[in-house]
């Protein structure tokens, strides 16, 4: 076999081999710093499947998040949920927040934004009621639409929905706690 026969036939794997070694050491950045993950993508945070969130308004206390894109409106995890109509006919719920890390309990009095009909699958439709409230995820913090439910049964209090992910921020489905180290 000439010369011009064998660097032709090995050529493409060192193609290969050098595509390989040029992704490997662009990510030695990101694992040199101690972080596996970009903070942002095209300029939009990079949120993992669970972040950790504080809730603004409420007492700014942290809580654990899920985060996920097939819920339209962000829930919150309230207890004893009391709504009523005033004499001007304006809607209140009255509601407790009860952070599961310090068992603080926390009573909330808020006006009603909307009042959502939720489908299921088994039995009639329910109403819930759907307030403002100011979360911050890293360093995005949005006032939005949160609807209240007891949240007991999940391990996380608070679920991100595309309204407050929309034009904000990107997900990662695999990852977690993306935002914590971000600066």
């Amino acid at each position: 076999m000439d010369q011009t026969t064998q660097n032709s036939s090995t050529q493409p794997w060192t193609r290969l081999l050098q595509l390989s070694l040029l992704f490997f050491f662009s990510w030695m950045p990101h694992f040199a710093s101690g972080s596996s993950q970009p903070c942002k993508v095209g300029g939009h945070p990079l949120f993992g499947y669970l972040e950790n969130a504080t809730l603004v308004n409420i007492n700014q206390l942290q809580v654990e998040s899920l985060v996920d894109s097939g819920a339209t409106t962000t829930a919150l995890d309230a207890r004893n949920i009391r709504m009523h109509i005033k004499r001007n006919g304006a809607r209140w719920v009255h509601y407790d927040f009860i952070h599961k890390d310090s068992g603080q309990k926390t009573p909330m009095y808020q006006p009603v934004s909307r009042v959502a009909r939720i489908i299921t699958h088994k039995g009639a439709p329910s109403e819930r009621a759907v307030v403002r409230n100011t979360i911050k995820v890293g360093k995005i913090t949005r006032f939005v639409d949160t609807s209240l439910i007891s949240r007991s049964n999940f391990p996380q209090q608070l679920l991100i929905g595309r309204n407050f992910l929309k034009d904000t921020a990107l997900i990662d489905s695999g990852g977690k706690y993306l935002q914590e180290n971000c600066q």
